[in-house]
């Protein structure tokens, strides 16, 4: 499919009336014009080509003189289907969804890194070959999201892959995709897609500002301010596992770390000091069965992580804090460490919670930004006829 940059007034109000349908199914041209503030002919005329190229449909008629209802319009959700991927170091997981955003089938592969490039480009294809093979062959997919442990605005993504595979550095996932499927590619951080999708379907449904922390084998976090993604000049804002506690921790001689230096600390060397090179879910089998020195590693790792939400907060005025990635670990227990930190630190003490959509967050963040993609190429159909 031909890209296409829809910027002209008239392709803007398609893309306006197109979601406006999406969003409220069964809606009328005059209730359109009425919510929009278009003319009745526009109104009209960019209906009509939405509906002439199969992308809106209606049913009913326009005679109200007896009380019938005029023509409804609704929005062809199976006209194209977009694939969202979140691709890590030790698994791959996907779905498939309609232009509604519904997922229809998931899928899952495990990775072994120590298998090189090609093991984990392989696995990224299976789950999208196996997805792709469950839709009805009519339907075209129009774009496909991967999310990754990497800062995606720059050249050299800083990926979370290079800490295991140097050579992951020399892949273009965007042409990989490109070549092989055809299709759009659209590569964003992970933990981007798991706030969009709390925003989109989760628990931060009604916030304007809201702080998402991913923790689990890494650290970082992304926020939403004043209803917009906090990006950063970069494209790394929210990279809080490069925090540093106190200058006194800094050697004059120390390298750049990657992952950063409090990801580390909370993620690695709290364990090997609590008595070997344990797992987060180590760690709190540890804890459930009563282990002291288990219990300590914790609340210490739950305090270093209240002081940077905390200082987080006391810059961005969030309103929702959402703790992601291996949630489990933010028990209720933690949870009211957390907030008793924070009762202490911020002026205004945002509500802290667990995610609602767990390790889906960033799948169904991944169908979101893939249809805001397609929406746009969709409504420039007409143009290409």
């Amino acid at each position: 499919m031909k890209i296409y940059n829809p910027t002209d007034i008239g392709d803007r109000n398609k893309l306006s009336i197109l979601r406006l349908i999406k969003e409220n199914d069964g809606i009328s041209r005059q209730e359109i014009s009425r919510r929009l503030h278009l003319s009745a002919p526009a109104v009209s005329n960019n209906v009509s080509a939405l509906i002439e190229n199969g992308i809106v449909y209606e049913n009913g008629c326009d005679d109200t003189s007896l009380g019938r209802k005029p023509k409804q319009l609704s929005y062809k959700g199976d006209l194209y289907y977009v694939i969202s991927v979140e691709l890590m170091p030790q698994k791959v997981r996907g779905g498939i969804a309609d232009l509604y955003g519904d997922i229809l089938f998931w899928e899952e592969r495990d990775i072994d890194v120590k298998n090189g490039v090609a093991e984990v480009l392989n696995r990224l294809d299976e789950v999208i070959d196996s997805l792709a093979a469950k839709k009805d062959d009519s339907v075209e997919i129009i774009a496909i999201a991967i999310g990754v442990p990497a800062l995606t605005g720059q050249n050299d993504l800083n990926d979370l892959f290079s800490t295991y595979l140097p050579e992951w550095k020399n892949i273009d996932l965007k042409e990989h995709i490109l070549e092989k499927y055809r299709v759009k590619a659209i590569i964003v951080n992970d933990v981007e897609l798991a706030l969009i999708g709390e925003r989109e379907k989760g628990v931060g449904k009604e916030q304007a500002n809201i702080i998402y922390i991913k923790y689990g084998a890494g650290f970082a976090a992304r926020a939403i301010v004043d209803g917009y993604l906090l990006k950063g000049h970069n494209m790394a804002a929210g990279e809080l596992g490069y925090y540093l506690e106190d200058v006194e921790s800094l050697e004059e001689d120390d390298d750049f770390v990657c992952p950063g230096r409090f990801e580390k600390e909370i993620c690695n060397d709290i364990f090997e000091r609590c008595g070997g090179n344990y797992s987060l879910k180590n760690l709190m089998q540890r804890v459930e069965m009563g282990d002291e020195q288990a219990k300590s590693a914790m609340k210490k790792i739950i305090r270093k992580i209240a002081v940077v939400i905390a200082n987080t907060v006391l810059m961005l005025n969030s309103e929702l804090v959402i703790l992601g990635g291996m949630s489990e670990v933010f028990t209720e227990e933690n949870l009211k460490e957390i907030r008793k930190i924070l009762e202490k630190i911020c002026p205004f003490v945002p509500e802290v919670v667990t995610s609602e959509l767990g390790v889906d967050a960033p799948v169904i963040g991944g169908v979101k930004t893939a249809l805001d993609y397609a929406e746009e190429q969709i409504v420039m159909l007409w143009k290409s006829q």
